[in-house]
């Protein structure tokens, strides 16, 4: 039952589910009597479609599934598997065995609730984690009981099981957005690489904001009068530094295994091409496929040659540099692109542990903000990154200063496990011995983002309307660490946590005791300033604004999505 004829694994499934008898229909199934001793074996004591499932999960992992997506979970199980396993496990087997795994299969998309053939099936799930048994379950018409130690868990299985209305949920969202989202996007609006800016519009006078409008300086009462459309900032990539403890050096070296910082393939529409001049051959791709459109871009030599269709419908030979007008009148295909995305080296040497006036750098939770913003600027003004297109060899040449480049665990700071070496003085040393000498966690500083581009994607470009860029300009982290230091204690007090972190096996025991060896003494250490600045708002507008215009279950529900992303 594996895909075949050249489909996909979509098209197989799409085709699978619609030649399926009973996709959709109520149906009723034969189950077992557990409390007989004598009872028959079930389906999945037989057999069981293994080939199929595994199909549809692996896709589904690639799928938004709400109920699931609303809370990150540990080792979280595809929802196929487990609403497959549960109808195995209550239907009875059929005289034949070799029919065993077709039932389950033919029965996986009908509807087992409206004929009730499971309802009076009692399943219980005593580590129920984050509820994958207890949901599907519940879907097929089970009545289903879960249970954890962990309250997180009891939380999120809760809120995933609540009736609540869809209208009310959003209305809530909106309310949050209205009162949130002026507040924390200054720090969130950026540029596009490719030179596509955002806009920023006064609400009461309608006025568009031009150049010269600074965001990061208005005060938080200022920027509710003001909204944004336009590029933004979805994940910032952070590196934390090993602080050196030779005796004067101090020097701080990014913990980082390899040089690589993400790995895509896009896909481009092309034509195959010859040059009129010097009749050789390249492909004419409709646009240029990148991950970081404004950082040097290394081409392996594998790489078929290509050239880029312009706005004018020109393009240029690889070969001879003519430029020629191009007529698309040919067969076009579709082509893949591999690209990988590296740190100059440069950056991996890392920086010194004071500014050549000997003031500190901060960097670490319990540095204060000017400290910093100091090491913030440092690590910003060195930061570079590279694009690789086609295969990733182990060495490339960075065409800005000729410099050889390693690209595999070579190119990193790690020479070996749990390890760093200097990138001062060289001195390997342990990371964790390092960092709980110092006192305090390691210090961390942003090396690249990930953003998203309205007008990108409006275009229908390669990467759809995602790019990277080298976090450079430090400036909405500086403001979001001023701005943290000032208001934590004031009106977003009530709003974050001041426990320490107990002692257990996941904090103590098994990832070494991150309380002394990393400085995670506090659940606020695990937050940086511009985090909390968005978590303590949200959570205050669920709070505060919630309480009087929503329902709590309704308030619970998008509590959950907001723990999701607190984790993110």
């Amino acid at each position: 039952m594996a895909p075949r004829n050249g489909n996909t694994k979509a098209e197989w499934l799409a085709e699978e589910v619609a030649a399926t008898v009973n996709a959709g229909k109520a149906i009723s199934l034969e189950t077992v009597d557990f409390s007989d001793p004598e009872r028959p074996k079930t389906c999945l004591e037989v057999d069981f479609p293994i080939l199929p499932v595994n199909q549809i999960a692996v896709i589904e992992g690639n799928a938004g599934k709400p109920i699931y997506r609303m809370s990150k979970w540990w080792a979280r199980r595809r929802s196929s598997v487990f609403r497959s396993m549960l109808i195995a496990a209550a239907v009875r087997a059929p005289d034949d065995p070799a029919e065993a795994a077709k039932v389950v299969w033919d029965a996986y998309y009908g509807n087992h609730q409206k004929k009730g053939a499971f309802s009076q099936l009692k399943v219980a799930d005593i580590f129920m984690g984050g509820g994958t048994t207890v949901v599907e379950g519940s879907r097929l018409g089970m009545e289903m009981y879960g249970t954890d130690l962990n309250p997180v868990a009891w939380f999120v299985v809760k809120n995933q099981l609540s009736d609540v209305k869809r209208s009310e949920v959003e209305a809530l969202l909106a309310d949050i957005e209205t009162e949130v989202r002026p507040q924390v996007m200054p720090f969130y609006a950026c540029d596009c690489p490719r030179g596509h800016k955002g806009t920023w519009h006064c609400i009461s006078t309608r006025e568009v904001m031009g150049n010269e409008f600074e965001p990061l300086a208005l005060t938080p009462e200022e920027r509710r009068d003001f909204s944004y459309h336009g590029p933004e900032v979805i994940y910032v990539f952070w590196a934390k530094h090993g602080p050196c403890q030779v005796t004067g050096c101090g020097h701080r070296t990014p913990i980082m295994s390899s040089p690589v910082i993400a790995v895509k393939t896009l896909t481009v529409k092309t034509w195959s091409h010859r040059c009129p001049s010097c009749k050789q051959a390249f492909d004419v791709e409709e646009q240029d496929a990148r991950m970081a459109p404004d950082v040097p871009l290394i081409v392996a030599e594998s790489e078929v040659a290509y050239s880029i269709l312009q706005s004018d419908w020109s393009v240029q030979c690889p070969h001879c540099r003519r430029r020629e007008q191009f007529s698309p009148g040919r067969k076009q295909r579709v082509k893949k692109i591999d690209l990988s995305l590296l740190i100059h080296p440069h950056w991996l040497d890392g920086e010194a542990g004071q500014s050549e006036k000997g003031e500190h750098y901060g960097g670490s939770v319990s540095d204060g903000a000017e400290a910093t913003v100091r090491w913030n600027i440092a690590r910003g003004q060195n930061i570079r990154l590279l694009e690789v297109r086609g295969e990733l060899p182990d060495e490339v040449v960075c065409p800005e200063t000729g410099k050889l480049l390693k690209t595999g665990k070579a190119g990193g700071t790690v020479p070996k496990k749990s390890s760093f070496a200097c990138g001062a003085c060289g001195t390997v040393q342990n990371v964790l011995t390092a960092i709980k000498a110092s006192g305090k966690s390691g210090p961390v500083a942003g090396y690249a983002m990930q953003g998203y581009c309205p007008t990108c994607d409006q275009e229908k470009r390669p990467y759809r309307g995602r790019f990277f860029a080298a976090v450079s300009d430090t400036r909405p982290f500086d403001t979001a660490a001023r701005e943290w230091e000032a208001r934590k204690e004031n009106d977003l007090a009530p709003f974050w946590p001041r426990q320490e972190v107990p002692y257990g096996f996941m904090t103590s025991i098994a990832n070494a005791d991150i309380r002394e060896d990393h400085g995670f003494t506090h659940w606020w250490t695990m937050f940086n300033p511009r985090q909390f600045l968005g978590h303590t708002q949200l959570l205050r507008a669920i709070v505060a604004r919630g309480s009087t215009e929503h329902h709590w279950q309704t308030r619970e529900y998008v509590l959950v999505a907001v723990q999701r992303n607190a984790q993110a």
